[in-house]
């Protein structure tokens, strides 16, 4: 999602628009009250899609997941079959442990059901 705008570029462009305001004609309170109020519902959507991220990812301690993971800015892929460990919190990203490796979000591929991971397990 790097293409839309977060909380900070908006606090930015509210910050820019009261730097080169009219001096005679300032900002309407209503207007800046009404951009505040964006502001802190951006926020608050933002900490809900985070929370749920996490949600989503402590759910799948234990499951079965498959995932194609990219080796450094290569062309390279590894795949990894194994059940999630852990989850992890890095630098504002999260990750699953599986198989001793920390894979992100975005490279899971397959998450299977317990009777899936039943049959790959060999049980």
């Amino acid at each position: 999602m790097p293409n839309q705008l977060g909380k900070d570029d908006f606090l930015k462009i509210l910050v820019t628009q009261l730097k080169y305001q009219d001096p005679l004609n300032p900002m309407e309170d209503k207007e800046f009250i009404a951009q505040l109020a964006q502001f802190s519902t951006l926020e608050q959507m933002q900490n809900l899609s985070n929370d749920f991220s996490s949600m989503k990812a402590l759910s799948l301690v234990g499951k079965m997941v498959y995932a194609e993971k990219r080796i450094g800015n290569s062309s390279d892929i590894i795949t990894i079959l194994g059940r999630v460990e852990s989850v992890s919190l890095y630098d504002g990203n999260i990750y699953l442990r599986v198989n001793g490796q920390d894979i992100s979000m975005d490279d899971i591929v397959t998450v299977y059901s317990d009777d899936e991971a039943d049959v790959i397990d060999g049980g």
